[in-house]
């Protein structure tokens, strides 16, 4: 009980003049809830204090709460309630000032249970800071606090133990509850009361040490006769067989996992804890990452093992030790787990120190940085991927012998087939510059006959001669369409700006402009950008598409041509045009594509040929009446390719066509 402070003086009036000992009979105040409340001065033996405003033998019967102090109110009012709740005696004391200067007095009190209330036996201690005869638990206590300090139990002053206890028990970093059981008219346990505790338990759980001492843990946490720490204070208590467990614990506003010991004193339980929830926390992830570890390296088809360095007195490495592997790294070994695990790598693989698979394997663990390499191991080879690991190194093997194999042979099958492609495209442009030279002079002879000798022959002879001259130069025009197709795939000239604009304008007072002229043709271009491509190619495919545009055309229609462009995400291009990766192109990713739209009014075409317009010496038409070598589109298809983009037409019959030109948007 903690004495009135004497700072601000309050004292007890009840016991300025009370008598050395005496009884006094208290009767019980109910509340509506049926609980007591306060208590009523209803008797006293011996001299009545004369503050008491006592008349004929006769008490004025005041509360308890007016005779005592606030504290020692709610004290006694607890212990009176314990008494009737629990139907047995309590024992306890306070202290009280009758001086500001004195020391303070102690009174003991026997509180027993009567028909009304409850009736209390006091006496005054003579000694104010002695203490009566300890009880058996209060020994055994203190003998479990002090075991192992010979000088500590040999000391027989009770006081200086108790103050030395209350030292310990308030500075110990654990929890600490030293509790009785309160038991029912079976002698079953109900509940148990406070009767030690220290600041660490009351900072658990929420509470103050003066509110818990003397309280039950019921008033304090409601139901926890139903949680598993009631059961084992039940237990420990009725077997007397200490216990010694970490459990988690959620509950009244706390939760963590704790490492407590109990035991049974004096048939009361002595319950000391630590809380061990960070430890715990640690331990859990600990085990949640092993089984993390342990679960991939069961499912991987990789042989793994994990390696411990192994170090020499000046801390260089001079071994590994293998600590951990999967089942399919036995299996590659042709040994069991048992049998490889915690070996050293120079016992199991003779020699290897002396390898530079060795030396990568110490790089990896000094400087951290993940190494990958082939290495050969016997007819086979295998992928080792190598990972530094704590103070060691994971090592994650892959036999690649296959994956090694193929890639060989598809690096040979692309070099043949770029010597061929090679060859092929030297074939085409040799042929084709070769074939040119006869052709000139048939023409020419052609020419000559039909200009300077026409009217030597008759008139079947002149237009075999036309005809002749006519074959000879549309041979030139296919010839010279095929030798541009065969450059499309040499020239690596670099990408530039080009101004689409200044490009096509260009094309018509050039290229164009005998088309142009014949057939009044008009062009319109609108929102045209600077692209960065090939300038000769880029100038080939558009001079392709607008010329189509020219030439197939109704009779007697002035062809009327749009080239417009708007930016569009790859995924918004119609579904059947494919981007593939640019072959001479700075860059293969891109966000946005142009989207350049040639629109006519010519004669269109079937949808249903979309395939075969864009192959070589595909004609939908015949030749006799639109010229061309039909490989126009084939040169326009590979170029568009060649940038990373596509080609696509749309088309119906008599309505005009539209052919679109995707290429990526790059920074220029």
């Amino acid at each position: 009980m903690t004495p009135a402070s004497s700072a601000n003086n309050q004292f007890n009036p009840f016991f300025e003049t009370a008598p050395q000992s005496g009884k006094m009979a208290f009767r019980a105040r109910y509340g509506s809830d049926g609980y007591p409340i306060d208590y009523q001065l209803v008797g006293i033996t011996g001299s009545p204090p004369e503050n008491l405003a006592l008349a004929d033998g006769e008490l004025l019967e005041p509360l308890l709460r007016r005779l005592v102090t606030p504290e020692d109110w709610l004290f006694l009012r607890k212990q009176f309630s314990l008494v009737i709740d629990c139907n047995r005696a309590v024992r306890c004391s306070i202290d009280c000032i009758f001086s500001p200067t004195g020391p303070p007095d102690k009174f003991d009190f026997l509180v027993s249970k009567t028909d009304t209330g409850v009736l209390v036996h006091f006496t005054k201690i003579t000694s104010p800071v002695e203490f009566t005869q300890s009880p058996a638990w209060q020994h055994q206590l203190i003998d479990t606090v002090f075991k192992g300090t010979e000088s500590a139990r040999r000391d027989n002053n009770e006081s200086q133990q108790h103050l030395v206890l209350q030292q310990v028990l308030e500075h110990t970093q654990a929890g600490l509850v030293f509790a009785r059981p309160i038991r029912d008219s079976q002698q079953q346990i109900i509940d148990f009361q406070y009767l030690l505790t220290n600041a660490y338990n009351a900072r658990i759980t929420g509470r103050s040490v003066a509110e818990m001492t003397g309280a039950l843990v019921s008033s304090l946490f409601p139901g926890w006769q139903q949680s598993d720490l009631f059961c084992r204070y039940v237990a420990v208590v009725e077997t007397g067989q200490s216990q010694h467990v970490t459990f988690p614990y959620e509950a009244f506003g706390m939760k963590g996992w704790f490492d407590g010991t109990f035991c049974c004193i004096d048939g009361c339980i002595l319950y000391t804890y630590t809380d061990v929830t960070p430890l715990k926390e640690a331990e859990m992830a600990q085990q949640q990452h092993a089984a993390l570890l342990e679960q991939v390296m069961n499912t991987t088809p990789a042989s793994i093992v994990v390696h411990q360095s192994i170090r020499n007195e000046q801390g260089d490495i001079i071994d590994f030790r293998m600590v951990q592997l999967n089942q399919v790294a036995a299996d590659l070994l042709k040994h069991p787990i048992d049998a490889i695990q915690h070996r050293r790598i120079s016992k199991f693989f003779p020699g290897l120190l002396n390898t530079p698979l060795f030396e990568q394997y110490k790089q990896v663990v000094e400087t951290g940085q993940p190494a990958r390499l082939d290495v050969p191991w016997g007819k086979r080879w295998y992928d080792f991927s190598v990972a530094r690991f704590g103070d060691g190194i994971v090592v994650a093997v892959q036999d690649n012998t296959d994956k090694r194999t193929y890639r060989h042979q598809l690096e040979q099958a692309n070099r043949d087939l770029k010597h061929s492609n090679e060859s092929l495209e030297s074939f085409a442009y040799i042929a084709s510059h070769d074939l040119q030279e006869p052709l000139r002079k048939l023409s020419s002879f052609a020419a000559i006959l039909h200009g300077q000798y026409a009217g030597q022959f008759n008139a079947d002879a002149t237009e075999i001669i036309g005809i002749i001259n006519s074959s000879a130069v549309r041979m030139r025009l296919l010839i010279q369409d095929i030798l541009s197709y065969a450059r499309i795939g040499t020239q690596r000239e670099a990408y530039k700006p080009i101004n689409l604009t200044t490009l096509i304008g260009e094309l018509q007072t050039d290229e164009l402009w005998s088309g142009i002229y014949q057939t009044k043709a008009t062009i319109s271009l609108n929102g045209l950008p600077t692209i960065l491509a090939n300038p000769t190619q880029m100038r080939q495919l558009f001079q392709n598409l607008l010329s189509n545009a020219i030439k197939f055309c109704p009779k007697n229609v002035s062809p009327v041509i749009s080239v417009t462009c708007r930016e569009v995400s790859p995924k918004d291009i119609p579904p059947g045009v494919q981007l593939p990766g640019a072959a001479d192109a700075p860059e293969s990713g891109y966000a946005l594509v142009h989207e350049i739209s040639i629109t006519d009014n010519g004669i269109g075409f079937d949808e249903a040929y979309i395939d075969r317009i864009f192959q070589v010496f595909q004609r939908l038409n015949g030749r006799n009446r639109y010229e061309g070598s039909g490989i126009g589109l084939a040169i326009c298809y590979k170029i568009t390719e060649q940038h990373g983009g596509a080609i696509s037409a749309s088309s119906k019959p008599g309505l005009g066509s539209t052919f679109r030109v995707y290429l990526p948007v790059r920074s220029i």
